[in-house]
């Protein structure tokens, strides 16, 4: 057996007794899953990608493709009749890794300290951290099985790497009147728009009246134009205001105000506070 052929073989042995407790989820996958003290590991799960990711989560499949989805390791941690289940969901970066967490959690949650974000209930923990989405959940959580989830997912998130920061185009969103935990990324379709993806939006709530604050990534001016031209299509007016801000009546949408300004396009939407854009866009 050449070297080459030793080398993989080598590098598992590593993993499984150098003394960390890692086990490898795949080949090359930066995923590893730590052990749980008492509890029997389980990872002879499939990694799952883009092709065959409807086996396993069927209709919510569609979501996760949209979100740059790139491969799913799974493992089981088995005690007694207790199973924990944790889920590894990679994707292409950070950005689409938190906009799919955001799709699937609420300003509401229990928020806890973790990755770049995470919450947690007595039978799950989920989290983002860099490119990885991690999901734990217990078939029979209650309060004594709820600080195990919470070591297993402190370990995983020890063990992956990647960004503990949220997406740096969230912090061009001003902090006055925002919604806590209220950052997401739309991957697409922003306002049922096909023309209008990779938005970053943010909920605020002042003087008694919620609304919306986002900025899309155009990524060049030619691209910048061609989406607000595609957006003056769709509405039944459109008027200049002070300082370049324009007024969209949108239709579907209601009045959005726009502004374009360094391959970025700034938009609020939703009972906006004017003087709150104006403060956004400078």
């Amino acid at each position: 057996m050449t070297f080459k052929n030793i080398l993989p073989f080598a590098v598992a042995f590593l993993l499984i007794f150098n003394g960390t407790d890692l086990f490898a989820a795949g080949e090359n996958t930066g995923v590893v899953f730590p052990s749980l003290n008492g509890y029997e590991l389980k990872t002879d799960f499939p990694v799952y990608n883009p092709d065959n990711l409807w086996e396993y989560i069927d209709g919510g499949a569609y979501t996760y493709l949209n979100y740059e989805f790139t491969d799913l390791h799974i493992a089981e941690y088995i005690k007694g009749e207790t199973v924990i289940k944790a889920e590894i969901y990679h994707h292409k970066n950070n950005v689409y890794a938190f906009g799919m967490y955001a799709q699937e959690r609420a300003p509401e949650y229990h928020f806890i300290d973790i990755g770049i974000q995470g919450y947690a209930e007595n039978t799950l923990v989920n989290f983002v951290k860099g490119a990885y989405y991690v999901k734990i959940i217990c078939n029979d959580g209650n309060e004594k099985t709820a600080p195990v989830l919470l070591e297993l997912a402190n370990k995983i998130d020890k063990n992956l790497e990647g960004s503990t920061h949220i997406p740096g185009m969230f912090l061009k969103f001003p902090d006055e009147g925002k919604v806590a935990n209220s950052e997401s990324f739309i991957a697409s379709e922003f306002l049922g728009y096909g023309f209008m993806p990779g938005v970053y939006l943010t909920s605020y709530a002042m003087d008694g009246k919620q609304f919306k604050l986002f900025i899309i990534e155009a990524g060049s001016k030619e691209k910048a134009d061609g989406t607000l031209k595609d957006l003056r299509s769709k509405a039944e007016s459109v008027k200049k205001q002070k300082g370049g801000i324009f007024s969209y009546n949108d239709v579907y949408n209601g009045t959005l105000l726009i502004f374009e300004k360094d391959n970025l396009i700034y938009g609020c939407m939703d009972n906006c506070n004017t003087e709150l854009f104006k403060k956004f866009i400078t």
